[in-house]
């Protein structure tokens, strides 16, 4: 390649420097194109604990400069995604960018896959890492099984992937004004129709340190993607609501013809069975009216745009390694 191009990564990184100083010494060792100049920025998320000076010596031979973007407050990996792609959008000259986990899980030689994935596919698509295979318990596998049908069900299509995803400069300018990425990067390029295309990636092992997620943050982040359709979902309840109200009508019906026409059933019984039934028919009507008003609500609020908004949250930004 005669042209120089230019390749910077985005991660995501509260309280795990210990993870992230070995991430980047596997970083410096992935092949990449020729001639590509590679930067890295961490988004620290306003971590307590201070960066290690074994971090900020840290020698490299393929990454030219490591950056820290500082926070002003603890936002949580989608948000500060969506900040540092802003930022990187704002201020950065590139041709890809890559976002990934710090802990190591997001195996950093398959950046070379995406890459060519992306080359053979003309640049013109985000190409997300498909979790081909996890790591993790089988107490968070189970739930995240849990969480897929969930989605599926309620969203109409599946998700497996997460982070892990490179984005051609061509269309970075598309994701920094996706409101729907400030609470969660995958579903909000899902909502957006941005075109994408999932290859599958082994997912690795932590490099160090625990996991930050327990069960209520994984909860939080499930629910967070699904509110990315929350209209959607709304309105499938809805229709369900609806769907339910026929039946129950229809069962009334049933009930009243029995009662009128028939010397079926024990005395009394259709008083009972009616009144049961209007009152599921009374609760349907008051839980779709609420999700009617959720609804309207949702479409006339103003939302927050990231390459808008992301300014307000930035606290700092300087280099480790000039």
């Amino acid at each position: 390649m005669t042209d120089r191009r230019n390749l910077v990564i985005v991660i995501p990184s509260f309280n795990d420097w210990e993870a992230l100083e070995k991430l980047l010494l596997l970083i410096d060792e992935i092949i990449i194109p020729q001639g590509t100049n590679l930067e890295v920025v961490i988004v620290d998320d306003y971590s307590t604990m201070p960066i290690p000076d074994s971090l900020t010596h840290q020698e490299h031979l393929q990454i030219r400069a490591v950056n820290i973007l500082r926070l002003r407050r603890n936002l949580g990996h989608q948000r500060a995604i969506a900040v540092g792609l802003s930022y990187v959008y704002s201020h950065s000259d590139c041709d890809w960018v890559v976002v990934m986990d710090g802990d190591g899980e997001d195996n950093p030689f398959a950046i070379e896959h995406l890459l060519n994935v992306s080359d053979k596919t003309g640049n013109n698509k985000i190409i997300f890492a498909k979790r081909s295979k996890r790591s993790e318990s089988y107490t968070f596998k189970f739930f995240y099984f849990i969480y897929k049908k969930l989605y599926l069900l309620l969203i109409g299509k599946e998700i497996s992937v997460g982070n892990f995803s490179l984005l051609p400069a061509y269309l970075l300018k598309n994701v920094v004004v996706i409101s729907e990425i400030w609470n969660h990067y995958s579903s909000g390029i899902y909502r957006s129709r941005i075109p994408y295309l999932e290859v599958d990636v082994p997912r690795a092992k932590r490099l160090a340190g625990q996991p930050k997620m327990n069960l209520v943050s994984l909860v939080t982040h499930g629910l967070s993607s699904i509110a990315v359709y929350g209209d959607i979902v709304g309105t499938r309840i809805l229709l369900s609501i609806v769907v339910l109200l026929i039946i129950l009508l229809l069962l009334l019906g049933f009930v009243l013809l029995i009662r009128v026409f028939t010397d079926w059933g024990i005395p009394g019984w259709a008083t009972y069975v009616s009144g049961l039934l209007v009152l599921s028919m009374l609760q349907l009507v008051l839980i779709g009216t609420v999700f009617s008003l959720i609804i309207l609500s949702s479409r006339n609020q103003s939302n927050l745009i990231p390459v808008r908004d992301y300014k307000y949250y930035v606290d700092d930004f300087f280099t480790l390694k000039p």
